[in-house]
């Protein structure tokens, strides 16, 4: 469960206990001759039956051993993929160190909140670029919404740690979540994948592969996802959250020479549910507590007294959010040693959701958010793989997106805010358009010095130009500039390097030193109540990282040992900050290049097989991220105390995994534990939504004969009952703001999965 401290000195033995325990376990793995895994892997080869299998990624878009490529890599394997019970995205926070994956739970589509070395966002608006890159069969995601992709038909997921300045589309500032999906061979066969879980979670997916000559192969992947809602609201009596999702995926390869490759994906996604539930935690100074009674029940408690226990009055069953994918690749090996790539991508969204965001009985503050969402983007690479001491790969980027808001607001604090009658309703309509077209050139290069020596050199230029309109009756002046037909514009240009050095010891120990160079691009806020704040763009934030690590194996490919430490300087630093408004909602969402941080950390990863059937996977990252620099821009008053948003010192994950021959067949057991520090959720560290330390387990027990694996699974075993999300409403630091609302995670969850392939 979330732990809040009741008082300074057992705060300080509770964090203290903790750390103490996280040193034991891992130095008991440290010290047995078990081991890393600075990741699982996103493709196998077993070379011994003794030993560790190779891991090959594509962390820098061609295919190379994990332990060859010199930056920070974890990566989970098809293997793994079928041993654990992942849902979405979020589950795989797990998989390395220093990562958090929230779901932000602000209206449909499961916006994503990820934040890797304590480098994230928190904002729903799609205005946000995000700091994490999600890359899907090679495509940047540019949204957070659309960004918590479900688990399935997936092949391989890499999350790269540190700026991806280089390589990796855009504004991957913080690192890189890569995600694979299998494509069509040319063999006859496929998987079906049914189960059933608590709260009549049913799950159905599966695919069928069809190869129609030597040439051509055809695949087609479907899914279906229901689950009742494991919310209780008081307020309406009922059972809240439920969920209906759909898919259907065809893809084609086309192979029509040896070294020509053609694959065509297209995806389609239907999501309907209630709408996302909140709580309200106002604290006895807020002015929903202090006007309309309506308080939390205590500093760590919501309204309601129970964090799955909500009480708003407007939760409905019209949300939906729904997707287009289109991935077109074409690859040609033009020798030996060189190979041309293009990749294209297209995706949209389209949503609508009304949802109550006061979490309290009285109508507050609703929304009504219908919103579409649409991306655009070409790649076009050339790679030197071989021939010689220099190899590199060098490219052309272009990718545009447009997206717009239709919002209405429905304000019932107006009595207090403006002075209205008591229970007027105000609605405050507003529609947002924002354009986004960047173009970039990119290289990465390394060079043999020796066999032993590398030398990398990389870079990439970038030029980002946004346009924002607005209509909004509140703001005569758009009339003359900042409406859909004449919006605001604005434009910069970045460049980010990369410098690399690694030396190989010996087959099986390397060592590196890398600088990366990232960026987050600038733009325009997108939900602005005054003219000036919708006018006024903020510029592009960046991260100097410096690294140094090794990458290590021991005991005959027994002992995985993998690790890093880095320093990070954050500069420009894009801070979303809720201030008070004199008109509209009464609040905004301003953006300011307002502070300066530094980052500092350490990672280790361990993957071991020390008897054989047995494995064993550790990981732990310390995390020291601070704001050097902090000028409040609202009062000028130093706030350099202030927290960096989920930025936990210490994360660890322990997963022991052990399979052996049982009735004619495999069984295989796997447990998990994963361990997040205290972290504050909101800009101003309030502490009515301030997560204590979290310790999630989840486990499967696994059957596996011939081609039929029966799994029983449980998420979430120690009920963790975290916040996922918390906001301060109107906060500043002369007001405390409206309300703080809070969403929590999902309870413990558990269920059988067969799954059959043929």
């Amino acid at each position: 469960m979330s732990k809040k401290s009741t008082g300074a000195g057992l705060a300080v033995m509770s964090t203290r206990s903790t750390r103490a325990g996280l040193a034991a376990a891992v130095g008991v793995v440290l010290a047995a001759p078990l081991g890393v895994g600075e990741a699982y892997a996103q493709e196998e080869t077993v070379e011994d039956a003794g030993g560790l299998s190779t891991i090959t990624v594509t962390a820098r878009k061609r295919e190379e051993s994990l332990q060859d490529v010199g930056t920070s890599v974890s990566a989970i394997t098809a293997t793994d993929l079928d041993r654990r019970a992942d849902v979405d995205l979020a589950s795989f926070a797990n998989a390395a160190p220093s990562v958090v994956i929230d779901d932000l739970q602000q209206g449909p589509g499961s916006p994503a909140a990820i934040a890797i070395r304590g480098i994230g966002t928190t904002d729903v608006e799609k205005s946000f670029d995000p700091t994490v890159g999600v890359v899907l069969d090679g495509i940047f995601i540019g949204v957070g919404s659309g960004a918590m992709l479900k688990a399935l038909d997936l092949q391989s997921v890499e999350i790269l740690r540190g700026p991806q300045g280089t390589l990796f589309g855009r504004n991957s500032i913080a690192g890189v979540i890569n995600v694979t999906r299998r494509k069509p061979d040319h063999v006859f066969g496929g998987e079906v994948r049914l189960g059933y879980g608590r709260f009549d979670d049913i799950q159905a997916d599966g695919y069928l592969n069809v190869p129609v000559n030597d040439q051509l192969a055809f695949k087609i992947a479907g899914a279906k996802h229901e689950r009742d809602g494991y919310f209780y609201n008081r307020t309406l009596g009922r059972d809240v959250g439920e969920m209906d999702f759909r898919s259907i995926s065809p893809s084609v390869v086309w192979r029509p020479r040896e070294n020509l490759e053609f694959y065509y994906r297209f995806d389609r996604t239907w999501q309907d549910q209630d709408a996302n539930t909140v709580n309200n935690n106002a604290q006895p100074d807020q002015i929903f507590c202090l006007a309309y009674n309506q308080c939390a029940a205590s500093l760590d408690k919501p309204q309601s007294g129970d964090r799955r226990v909500v009480l708003n009055d407007g939760v409905g069953t019209d949300s939906y959010f729904d997707t287009d994918m289109h991935v077109f690749s074409a690859r040609w090996d033009v020798s030996p040693d060189y190979r041309i790539d293009y990749l294209f991508g297209y995706f949209t969204t389209e949503e609508e959701v009304y949802q109550d965001w006061d979490g309290t009985p009285l109508m507050l503050y609703h929304t009504d958010r219908p919103a579409w969402y649409a991306q655009r983007s070409h790649e076009l690479r050339l790679t030197r793989t071989s021939g010689g001491p220099l190899t590199y790969t060098v490219g052309l980027y272009a990718w545009n997106s447009s997206y717009q808001i239709d919002l209405m607001s429905y304000i019932g604090f107006g009595d207090v805010l403006y002075g209205l009658p008591e229970g007027t309703i105000m609605e405050v309509p507003q529609t947002v358009r924002q354009h986004t077209e960047s173009y970039a050139g990119f290289f990465e290069a390394d060079y043999k010095i020796t066999d032993a020596l590398t030398l990398t050199v990389g870079g990439r230029y970038t030029r980002d130009e946004k346009e924002s309109g607005l209509i909004d009756p509140l703001m005569p002046e758009l009339a003359v500039r900042g409406s859909l037909d004449n919006p605001f514009k604005a434009s910069w240009n970045e460049f980010t390097p990369k410098l690399g050095l690694r030396y190989r010891f010996s087959p099986d120990l390397m060592v590196y030193g890398l600088y990366t160079k990232g960026f987050r691009a600038g733009g325009f806020s997108g939900r602005p109540s005054t003219y000036e704040a919708a006018g006024t763009p903020y510029d592009p934030e960046t991260v100097d990282n410096y690294e140094i690590g090794v990458k290590s194996e021991w005991f005959d490919r027994r002992l995985r040992f993998n690790a890093s430490v880095y320093f990070m300087s954050y500069d420009d630093k894009q801070e979303e900050m809720s201030v008070p408004a004199s008109q509209g909602t009464g609040q905004q969402t301003l953006i300011f290049n307002a502070s300066q941080a530094e980052i500092k950390g350490v990672e280790l990863e361990l993957l071991a097989n020390p008897v054989p059937g047995f494995t064993v996977a550790a990981s732990l990252g310390l995390l020291d991220a601070k704001y050097k620099e902090f000028i409040d821009p609202i009062t000028n008053q130093d706030i350099t105390y202030l927290k960096l948003r989920r930025a936990p010192d210490v994360t660890a994950t322990l997963t022991p995994t052990y399979e052996w021959p049982a009735l004619g067949g495999v069984m295989s057991v796997q447990a998990n534990w994963h361990f997040v520090d205290d972290l504050e959720l909101t800009f101003w560290n309030s502490p009515q939504s301030r997560n204590g330390e979290q310790h999630i387990v989840d486990a499967s027990i696994n059957y596996q004969y011939n081609n039929t694996l029966v799994s029983l699974y449980g998420l979430n075993l120690t009920d963790e009952d975290s916040y996922t999300v918390g906001f301060d409403v109107g906060r500043d630091l002369t007001f405390p703001g409206l309300w703080t609302y809070t969403a929590t995670r999902p309870p413990r969850m558990y269920g059988i999965r067969v799954t059959h392939r043929f």
